[in-house]
């Protein structure tokens, strides 16, 4: 166990010379002009129509044609094979088949940079073991692509050494079904100190980082930054509310906290509930090696909470344990969890508690 036109004529019916000419000029998209998505948006099937793909700040895409204020752009990357399903509707060869949507990755098992939506098309472009490269086109918002790069002025002389500095912003994503034991431990990344900040431009607010959207935060809304986690950013808003909009907070849990905001500060979080988006890898039993839980106590061994990288170790009961060993392979969950142990003794891996799965 562990989110068109007609086609075109099928190749066969192209004279084999045709072919050899189609199939040598068609390059990958990494061989083509590039931009990036400058904030988090939707691919549409149409301007204003079905978004199909949740593309983070980032996001390599191809631009293609515009139209008013929307811009065309293709899409691609690579998908676990078994989440999609043949197909020949509408030229395409693959649609996604899975509950919930899948993730779009920038290489096989590596991080992701998209997530697509059940029952997007996508155009098969090559299979690698179990993942497969696809491409999909599609529309978004025109101020959503980074314009092309301003050319450097030319120095007047003969320029001196000079270091170009890069540094790799993406972080590696889950894998198969992985032993606890090669769980590597990654680097707690601590909260930043609050700090105040203004939205430059209108954005979606989210629970948690690519998860459920809370709303839409207009430009200039004021801001404290509280934290940061990959390519996202914790804010906390101020403003107000009718009294008669507001419930009692009963039952309430936390959302947007990071796994490194609880190694950071454990007093605040121990005992809290939140929820978290969790990747199931396999049902486990605690041994010595784990002395924050009892020993044979049966736990979920999970990635996350995502888009971390890290692990999270999710005490279960012996039914909730069946229920998961049910379930379809590498599935992402989200589920209600009470914060036991910031921290393992040998690892970075948060201990927690499963209070309930949140419905999708």
């Amino acid at each position: 166990m562990i989110y068109a036109p007609q086609s075109s004529p099928a190749l066969r019916w192209l004279p084999a010379c045709a072919l050899g000419a189609f199939l040598l000029f068609t390059p990958t998209l990494e061989a083509q002009e590039l931009r990036e998505i400058s904030i988090a948006t939707r691919l549409r099937k149409e301007p204003k129509g079905t978004a199909l793909v949740s593309l983070p700040a980032g996001t390599p895409v191809q631009p293609k044609r515009t139209r008013g204020g929307w811009r065309e752009v293709v899409f691609e990357g690579w998908i676990f094979t078994r989440s999609t399903k043949r197909t020949t509707r509408d030229g395409f060869d693959l649609v996604v088949a899975v509950p919930g949507g899948e993730n779009i990755r920038e290489t096989p098992n590596g991080t992701v940079i998209g997530r697509v939506r059940t029952g997007t098309l996508l155009r098969k472009e090559e299979v690698r073991g179990t993942w497969t490269r696809v491409q999909r086109a599609g529309w978004v918002p025109r101020e959503a692509v980074k314009p092309p790069p301003e050319a450097p002025p030319v120095p007047a002389e003969p320029a001196v050494d000079s270091a170009v500095i890069s540094a790799d912003l993406e972080e590696p994503e889950e894998s198969g079904a992985l032993p606890a034991q090669a769980a590597a431990s990654p680097p707690d990344e601590l909260p930043v100190e609050a700090d105040r900040a203004r939205v430059a431009r209108e954005t979606a607010i989210f629970a948690a980082p690519q998860g459920g959207q809370y709303g839409i935060l207009q430009p200039n809304a004021p801001a404290r930054v509280l934290g940061r986690s990959g390519d996202w950013t914790r804010v906390q808003l101020e403003g107000w509310v009718r009294g008669s909009d507001l419930d009692d907070g009963a039952g309430a849990s936390l959302g947007g906290v990071t796994a490194a905001e609880v190694r950071a500060d454990p007093a605040r979080y121990i005992g809290r509930t939140v929820d978290w988006r969790l990747e199931l890898i396999a049902v486990q039993a605690a041994d010595d090696l784990r002395a924050e839980m009892p020993k044979g106590q049966l736990y979920l061994l999970t990635r996350g909470p995502l888009p971390e990288p890290g692990f999270v170790y999710v005490m279960v009961t012996g039914s909730q344990a069946e229920e998961f060993r049910a379930l379809q392979a590498l599935q992402e969950l989200t589920l209600r969890v009470t914060i036991k142990a910031p921290r393992t003794r040998f690892l970075s891996t948060p201990v927690v508690e499963l209070v309930s799965r949140v419905s999708e």
